[in-house]
């Protein structure tokens, strides 16, 4: 059998909320969805930080498993990898965009064929008194220049109200003609077009995988006035806020970041544009991805093509009273992410929206089903294919993890000065119990998460779907409780390790 291409379209921030609602923040994924995709509107990342999710997403393993929970500790050349595994099994693959999983020490030519640089030599931009220095030569016509202006225009977008505005990675309309200025859209423009300008010239007569890391919606938080007025404002939900008695039960780490991000000085009205903003950067996402379906299509390999869209994780954008991410905490707007599979043709498939509950390690094992090749060490991917067509109950329960023990220096994520972007989540990485060491295990009803060094959480999504009522302390849910505790603890046990395949020869 020929085996299909495949498209592997990742987004960077992008929770599962923005996918389909109302506002209309995805409207060609919607409509290309409903004749060819399943939607799984209840897919799950394992942790809710770039490196450490798509570490586990390209190896169908826990980030507990070898250790890959941080945002320093990246896969190495002996780790295993779906897109090495690919590769091996005679693939053409194609890396088009941000890293945040492979060691700078592995080689290219292990894990691809062909690596874009469009956002590697932008993504360079440094903002201070060594700029000039620092800043590599931009492609795909972005010039030094540019660079240095993009990098003006962010910061001053810092400080139009200093102090309340400083930390949110909020840059809001752009009115520049300058495409680096506006967030990571130009990055993300020249990603797209490098891929297409790639499908377009594609002559070999490998099957082709087209690994697409993308960098939106990621902050800053910045959109053109096009993007802005195709979401429509009027459908946008009221921000997500908590009272005093709420906000107490929330965690350390919660609690810093509202106090360090600033966003409760911010009006409802305010924290509502800040989500519009966050929407229109989707929207943006919506129509690149329409432009690579499109090339997919005019080369006349659409059908020989499985795609999946997904995302690495979520972002808060003003919900909560708190922007972007951070290690260990759990709420649905970051660990619930968009997951759309369309299979190749010949594949039974139903399009709906699936509504069982499944994982980003899952995708190895599904691309392993459509392709027809056998992965060479073990993980604990699940494939989705059976759910293509109908539904199905793989999972009872999702897991995510993050953060580390008190020991654990080397786990830190910190080091930022005081004026740098992230500096309001990594400085509270540093801490303990702020970056505890903690777990989630949540199903459809329920959302228990175990916390080391401090109180734990739980939420009845039923009642509190938005997770702001910590129901932890509670004696009607102490039964619920246990069992999800006794479910933890078999899920860590089960999936503690990963013993290589290779069986050695002992020495007499």
């Amino acid at each position: 059998m020929k085996k299909p291409n495949i498209v592997l379209f990742v987004s960077d921030h992008f929770r599962n909320e923005a996918l389909g609602n109302q506002a209309k923040t995805t409207p060609f994924i919607d409509e290309w969805a409903k004749e060819e995709a399943v939607i799984f509107s209840q897919a799950f990342c394992q942790n809710p930080v770039c490196v450490p999710s798509r570490c586990s997403f390209l190896s169908g393993r826990y980030p507990h498993v070898n250790g890959f929970r941080t945002m320093h500790h990246l896969h190495h050349e002996q780790d295993f990898n779906l897109l090495k595994e690919l590769k091996k099994s005679g693939y053409c693959v194609y890396f088009g965009g941000k890293n945040d999983v492979f060691s700078q020490e592995v080689p290219f030519s292990s894990y691809c064929d062909y690596r874009s640089n469009a956002f590697y030599e932008a993504s360079c931009l440094k903002s201070g008194k060594k700029m000039e220095e620092e800043i590599h030569s931009i492609l795909h016509g972005f010039t030094q220049e540019q660079a240095i202006e993009a990098e003006q225009i962010k910061e001053n977008s810092r400080q139009i109200h200093n102090g309340r505005n400083y930390y949110s990675l909020y840059q809001g309309i752009v009115d520049s003609e300058n495409p680096l200025a506006i967030g990571y859209t130009g990055m993300e423009d020249a990603q797209i077009d490098d891929a297409i300008q790639y499908i377009q010239n594609y002559e070999d007569e490998r099957p082709l995988c087209l690994y697409l890391p993308m960098t939106l919606p990621h902050p800053h938080y910045a959109v053109t006035m096009k993007d802005f007025e195709a979401v429509d404002h009027s459908l946008i939900e009221d921000p997500i806020r908590l009272n005093e008695a709420q906000l107490k039960k929330k965690p350390s780490i919660f609690k810093g970041l509202r106090k360090n991000h600033q966003l409760y000085q911010w009006s409802d009205e305010e924290l509502k544009e800040f989500k519009h903003v966050y929407y229109s950067m989707v929207y943006h996402i919506d129509q690149n991805f329409k432009k690579i379906i499109q090339a997919l299509k005019e080369k006349e390999i659409y059908d020989d093509t499985a795609i999946f869209l997904f995302s690495d994780h979520g972002d808060y954008a003003g919900e909560y009273e708190i922007a972007e991410i951070n290690q260990n905490t759990f709420e649905d707007v970051l660990t619930n992410v968009p997951l759309v599979i369309k299979p190749q043709k010949g594949i039974d498939v139903q399009p709906r929206k699936c509504e069982e509950l499944v994982e980003l390690v899952d995708i190895p094992a599904t691309v392993a089903s459509l392709t027809g090749i056998e992965l060479s060490e073990s993980n604990y991917s699940r494939s989705l294919v059976p759910l293509l067509a109908e539904d199905q109950s793989i999972r009872e329960h999702v897991f995510c993890e993050g953060g580390r023990m008190e020991n654990e220096k080397h786990c830190m994520d910190g080091g930022h000065h005081p004026s740098n972007l992230y500096w309001a989540r990594t400085s509270l990485q540093e801490k303990i119990p702020e970056h505890t060491r903690a777990v989630m295990i949540r199903n459809k009803e329920y959302k228990y998460i175990y916390r080391y060094y401090e109180q734990d959480e739980f939420y009845d999504l039923k009642k509190d779907p938005k997770e702001t009522d910590n129901k932890i302390d509670c004696p009607e849910y102490e039964g619920i409780i246990q069992k999800m505790k006794n479910e933890l603890l078999n899920h860590f046990v089960a999936t503690a390790d990963c013993v290589p395949m290779h069986r050695d020869e002992r020495c007499y």
